[in-house]
C-alpha cells in the first residue's frame, strides 16, 4: 500500500490512510491540498499481479501478465470515465483522472458513511420505510446510468455508501459495461465477475447479448431483499423451482413490497420490471403484480381470475372475453416494449408548449439524418430538429437495426427529441399501429389496433395502457369498456 503522507500530482494530493482493496485496485483517504477538501482515491493494482518497488512504482511481478495488466489498466480508465459521464447526485462523483507510479489513478467523492453490508451487520435488517428510501435513492442513480447506456452490472449492499446525511450513494463501476449500439446487450471484451446471490441467470452465463436495465433491477431487487431480511438472497435456480416460497420475509415486510422484489428478482429476465419507470410506476400506483405468473400475465388485468368466476350470457361471450384478455396481455407487453425502447427519463412538455417557450425561427430540417437512443440503438429521423440538432417538430423515424429498417417507425411531433404530439403515428413491425397523441414517448389517446385480429381500443391511455375507453373487434362492435384500467 502506498505509505500515509505519500504525495501524488506532484504535490496535489496527499495520502492520508489505506479504506479498502479490491481484486483490481486499491482506495485511500486523501487530502486534495489546493482545495482543504478530503476525497477518495483508487490506484490500479492487481492483486497476484502487480508489486510495488520502493519508490512507489507499480511493476509487474511476472512479465507474461503485461498484456493482461495494460488491458486492465484501459478498463479501469474507462471506469473513470464513464462515472464521470453521470450526472446524479446518488452517484459518486469523479472528479481526476491522472496517470502516475506506471500505474492509473482516479480521485472521487469521499463519502464519509457506511456501506448498506455494513448498515445491517452492525444494526440489523432495517424497517421498510427506511428500505424504501434507499430503493427510490438508487433507482434515480439507476436511471442515469441506464440513460448513458450503462449497465452496473455489480449492484450490491457492499457498493451502496450511506452517508450521515442518510444520502445514498452508487460506487464501484469496475464491473460496468457499454450497451452495444444496436441495443442488443452489453458490449463484451473480456470475462465478468459477480457476486453470488446478486447476479441473475445471463449474468452468472456470460450472455452478454441478454444484458439490460433489467440485469440490474434483478441485482437491486436482491440488495432491498438482503436489508430488509439480513439474509443472503436465494439463488435464481432455487426461485426458479420455488417461485416465492425461495423467499423467507419477516412479518413486518408488507405484501406489496414482497411483490415487488419477487418480481424484480424473476428468474425470467422478460418477466423481470424491464426499466426503472416500471418500478416506480408500480410505487406510486400500486400496481399489483401478480407473482404465481410468468411474462403476460405480469401486466394483464386483476380483474379476469374474478371474471372467470362469474356466469358468461352465452359461450360466444366468453370467448370474447377469453380473446380479450389476450388482446390485453399482448397489448400491455408492447406497450411496455416500447416504454423499453423509447423511454427516456426527461420529462418534457407538449410540443406545442415547448414551440410556445422557444424561438420557432431556430428549429431547421434535416433529411435522413441518423441519431442513437441509448436504449433503442440508431434511427434514421427526417424532419424538423432544434438549434442543437435534436428532433424538435414534424418528422419521421425509421428504426434501424445493423443498417437496416427493423420495421418500426413513429410519424409525428418530436420535442427535442422526446416522441411527443397529437398526431402521431407508431407502426410496431406488421403487429399494431397506434394513431393518436403521444406523450412523454409514450401512447396518451388515440386507437390502437392488433393488425393480425383487427381488433382496436380507442381512448386514453396510462403509462403506455388502455386505461378510459372501448375495445372493438374488426366489425366495431363493442366488445367491452375499460374504465380506470378495468
Amino acid at each position: 500500500m502506498l505509505s500515509n503522507g505519500t504525495t501524488l500530482q506532484q504535490g496535489r494530493y496527499c495520502i492520508e490512510r489505506y479504506l479498502s482493496s479490491g481484486g483490481f485496485g486499491n482506495t485511500y483517504l486523501a487530502t486534495d491540498l489546493r482545495f482543504d477538501e478530503k476525497v477518495a482515491i483508487k490506484e490500479f493494482f492487481m492483486k497476484g499481479v502487480n508489486q510495488r518497488e520502493k519508490d512507489n512504482t507499480v511493476s509487474v511481478s511476472n512479465t507474461t501478465n503485461t498484456p493482461k495488466f495494460i488491458e486492465q489498466r484501459e478498463k479501469f480508465n474507462k471506469e473513470a470515465q464513464r462515472i464521470r459521464k453521470l450526472s446524479c447526485e446518488n452517484i459518486v462523483k469523479v472528479t481526476d483522472l491522472f496517470d502516475e507510479n506506471e500505474t492509473s489513478y482516479y480521485v472521487m467523492d469521499f463519502i464519509d458513511g457506511q456501506s448498506l453490508r455494513d448498515i445491517v451487520k452492525q444494526h440489523g435488517p432495517v424497517n421498510e420505510q427506511t428500505a424504501l428510501r434507499y430503493l427510490d435513492q438508487t433507482l434515480r442513480a439507476l436511471q442515469e446510468v441506464h440513460r448513458k447506456g450503462i449497465f452496473h452490472l455489480d449492484l450490491k449492499p457492499a457498493n451502496l455508501m450511506v452517508d450521515k446525511q442518510d444520502r445514498l450513494r452508487v460506487i464501484d463501476f469496475g464491473a460496468s459495461k457499454q450497451q452495444k449500439a444496436d441495443g442488443s446487450g452489453a458490449s463484451a471484451s473480456s470475462a465478468l465477475c459477480y457476486t453470488p446471490g446478486y447476479a441473475p441467470m445471463e449474468q452468472k452465463d456470460l450472455r452478454f447479448d441478454k444484458f439490460g436495465p433489467w440485469t440490474d433491477i434483478y441485482s437491486l431487487g436482491a440488495t432491498i431483499y438482503y436489508v430488509l431480511t439480513g439474509n443472503t438472497p436465494p439463488d435464481g435456480t432455487d426461485i426458479q423451482d420455488e417461485r416465492e416460497k425461495a423467499f423467507h420475509f419477516p412479518t413486518n415486510v408488507s405484501e406489496k413490497m414482497r411483490k415487488l422484489i419477487v418480481w424484480m428478482m424473476e428468474y425470467n429476465r422478460n418477466a423481470r420490471p424491464q426499466s426503472v419507470d416500471e418500478i416506480k410506476a408500480f410505487l406510486q400506483d400500486g400496481k399489483e403484480v401478480d407473482v404465481n405468473t410468468e411474462i403476460g400475465t405480469v401486466f394483464a388485468p386483476r380483474s379476469t381470475a374474478s371474471a372467470k368466476q362469474q356466469p358468461t350470457q352465452n359461450d360466444q361471450a366468453s370467448k370474447h372475453k377469453k380473446m380479450l384478455w389476450v388482446g390485453v396481455a399482448l397489448i400491455a407487453i408492447i406497450a411496455f416494449g416500447l416504454i423499453f425502447a423509447l423511454g427516456r427519463s426527461s420529462q418534457a412538455n407538449s410540443l406545442e408548449e415547448s414551440i410556445e417557450n422557444n424561438d420557432i425561427s431556430s428549429i431547421k430540417n434535416v433529411e435522413g439524418k441518423t441519431f442513437m437512443n441509448a436504449v433503442l440503438g440508431e434511427y434514421i429521423y427526417t424532419g424538423q430538429v432544434d438549434e442543437k440538432g435534436e428532433p424538435h417538430g414534424i418528422g419521421k423515424a425509421i428504426f434501424i437495426k445493423d443498417g437496416k429498417p427493423n420495421g418500426n417507425s413513429y410519424e409525428g411531433s418530436m420535442d427535442h427529441g422526446v416522441f411527443s404530439g397529437s398526431k402521431a403515428t407508431f407502426k410496431y413491425g406488421t403487429e399494431n399501429t397506434f394513431e393518436g397523441s403521444f406523450e412523454n414517448n409514450l401512447y396518451a389517446k388515440g386507437r390502437l389496433t392488433i393488425n393480425s385480429t383487427g381488433q382496436y381500443f380507442e381512448g386514453s391511455f396510462s403509462k403506455g395502457k388502455p386505461y378510459n375507453g372501448t375495445w372493438y373487434d374488426q366489425n366495431g362492435k363493442i366488445i367491452v369498456k375499460i374504465s380506470n384500467g378495468k
